[in-house]
Parts: C-alpha cells; sequence; structure tokens
C-alpha cells in the first residue's frame, strides 16, 4: 500500500521547497514573456515573491490535505469516480482562491495593463502543474494498488493451481490402493504364500506413495527404481503374462517428474490388456526427445470398465506442471504415453 505524505520537519521542508522552486520559476517565465515590469530597471517586488511562493505551498499542501481525508473516506480504488471528481472539483476551487490572491497582489505592484490576460493564463498554468503534482500522490497509489491487487490475483491463481495439483495427486492413492487390495485379496485366496512375499514388496511401493504424496515432482531415477518395483508386485501375480522393459539411460535421472507417474501407466496397461503366458503383454519405457515413453502391446480385455480417470487426472496435472502437453497415441497393435521431462 502506498504511503501518506509524512508531516515530518524535514518532508515538509522538502516539499516547501520545490515548491517554491516551482513558483519562481512561473513568476520569471511570465516576466519573461509578457515584460513585466515594463521598465528594466525596476525589479519584481520581494512582497510578489512571498505571495506566489506562499500561494504555490498552500494550494500545493492543500491538494495533499485533500487526498489525504479522501483517501480515509474513499479509498482508492472504491468510488473511484466519486473520488476523482471530488478531489478534481475541490482542487479547482483551491486553485482559484489562489489565483486570486497573487492577481490581487500583483495588479497593484506591477501595473499589468495589457499583459493582464497574459499573467492570469501564466498563472493559472502554473497552478494546474502545482495540482498535478499534488494529484499524482493519488495516480501513483491508484498504480500501487493496481499492480498489488494483480500480484494478490496471480498468488491466487498460483494457490489454486497448488491446490488443483494436490487434490488430483490425492485421486491417485486411493486409486492405487483401491486396486493393490484387490490383487491382495485374489492372492490370498489363490496362493497364500505368493500374497505374503507380495504384502512386503507392497509395503514398500506404498511407503514410497507416502513420502511423494506432498511432493509436486520427484527424479526420474526414483520414479524409474518404484516402477521396478512396482512391476515385480505384477510379475509375481502375472509371471510370464508380462514382461516390463527398461531402456532409460542414467543421463536423464536428473530429470524431474510427477511422482507416481509410471505406476499409473503401468498400471493402465495391465488393468486394460490381457496378459497372459499365451499372450504376454510387453511394456517398454524409454526417453525420447525429452519425454518419457510408455508404450504397451495392445490385446485388449473385452470387458474392462474403465472412467478413464486415472489417465485424465495426469494429463491435467502436467498441464499444470508445464505448457509442454502430454502425448497419449495408439494404433491396432501399440499404445504409447509421452510424458514431457521437467
Amino acid at each position: 500500500m502506498t504511503r501518506l505524505p509524512s508531516y515530518g520537519p524535514v518532508n515538509i521542508l522538502v516539499r516547501f521547497a520545490i515548491f517554491s522552486i516551482i513558483a519562481v520559476f512561473v513568476l520569471h517565465f511570465i516576466s519573461y514573456v509578457t515584460h513585466i515590469p515594463t521598465q528594466e530597471d525596476i525589479k519584481i517586488p520581494l512582497v510578489i515573491y512571498v505571495v506566489v511562493i506562499v500561494a504555490f505551498n498552500v494550494a500545493a499542501e492543500l491538494q495533499i490535505v485533500l487526498d489525504n481525508i479522501l483517501e480515509r473516506f474513499l479509498p482508492v480504488p472504491k468510488k473511484i469516480k466519486l473520488r476523482l471528481f471530488l478531489q478534481v472539483t475541490v482542487g479547482i476551487l483551491f486553485l482559484y482562491f489562489a489565483h486570486r490572491a497573487i492577481m490581487y497582489f500583483i495588479d497593484p505592484k506591477l501595473g499589468i495593463g495589457e499583459s493582464r490576460s497574459g499573467v492570469i493564463m501564466g498563472m493559472i498554468t502554473g497552478l494546474l502543474f502545482v495540482q498535478m503534482v499534488g494529484n499524482s500522490l493519488t495516480i501513483a497509489r491508484f498504480t500501487q494498488k493496481w499492480l498489488d491487487s494483480q500480484e494478490q490475483i496471480a498468488e491466487m491463481k498460483r494457490e489454486k493451481l497448488r491446490m488443483d495439483y494436490n487434490s488430483l495427486q490425492d485421486q491417485l492413492n486411493p486409486h492405487f490402493l483401491f486396486n493393490n487390495l484387490s490383487v491382495l485379496k485374489s492372492l490370498i485366496i489363490y496362493d497364500p504364500d505368493v500374497a505374503v512375499e507380495f504384502t512386503e514388496n507392497f509395503t514398500d511401493v506404498y511407503r514410497y506413495v507416502l513420502q511423494s504424496k506432498d511432493k509436486r515432482l520427484v527424479k526420474l531415477g526414483e520414479e524409474l527404481d518404484f516402477m521396478k518395483a512396482y512391476c515385480a508386485l505384477h510379475k509375481e501375480r502375472l509371471g510370464e503374462g508380462i514382461n516390463v522393459e527398461s531402456l532409460v539411460p542414467g543421463n536423464v535421472f536428473d530429470k524431474d517428474i510427477a511422482p507416481l507417474t509410471g505406476q499409473l501407466l503401468i498400471e493402465n496397461a495391465i488393468k486394460h490388456n490381457i496378459a497372459s503366458r499365451e499372450a504376454p503383454l510387453i511394456i517398454k519405457v524409454y526417453v525420447e526427445d525429452d519425454y518419457l515413453v510408455v508404450a504397451n502391446s495392445l490385446n485388449r480385455r473385452e470387458a474392462s470398465y474403465s472412467t478413464k480417470t486415472g489417465l485424465k487426472n495426469l494429463v491435467r496435472r502436467y498441464e499444470i506442471l508445464t505448457e509442454r502437453e502430454m502425448v497419449v497415441q495408439y494404433d491396432e497393435n501399440r499404445f504409447e504415453v509421452k510424458v514431457p521431462l521437467l
């Protein structure tokens, strides 16, 4: 917020000096243009200097007082039209009385005669300049508040994006837990020994899920380690029905990626495709043109219910994180998702 002008001694002296210089400059400029006093050996009386300096300073200080009063009752930018109307109207009244006071002393002292109109216009111009200087405080305050409001709006947008991102990420975690508990339930019924090993691996995997829950980004190397452990869970269940091949070079491990990206894409491939010894699901993970690519063979299940929430959420997460788009493409034999590395 722009501070109101201070009435400390230093501030008053600075303003007095500035407006006094303006007043003297305007007086000499009028004298030069209108050729008054008409006789070269006659100088402008000291009383005229005093009157003009006092009038200019009083007009300026009244403008500042008016600005302070209006700022308390009609702060910018509230009711800005009324604020400007009052400030300009009252300001003009101040200038009118200041001008009348100046002319009251100048006219008899200098004998301006035919130069009267020039003197009047010169003084009006000078006083209007003083008003502009006084009103510049309002303009500066309005500009500062506008800039502050724009920053607040930008911060609100950033906060909304953070909230949207966290909301989308939170939707992944229950989804992940639900699917794996369903797998565990089946294993307990049909293969208790594998279920024990699966539970141990699941504990390690879900620890990563909890650790990454509040992170917007993780290192690609960390995500690949998680994907390896996650795929091991499904390997125990599906055996030769799934084959995951990772071909990511080590020089990109320090790139960033949204946490659980790989888990969602692998889960999506397993959920919608047949994975059996006769028709194994082949998943390849590699990097291409600064994108992490997760591609899988297509052998769709005949009945596979899906709301496609997981993939849609992932697309929205990357829309928040980057302007680079996530690419989803497929044909009769292959489904491929490209995720931008950050």
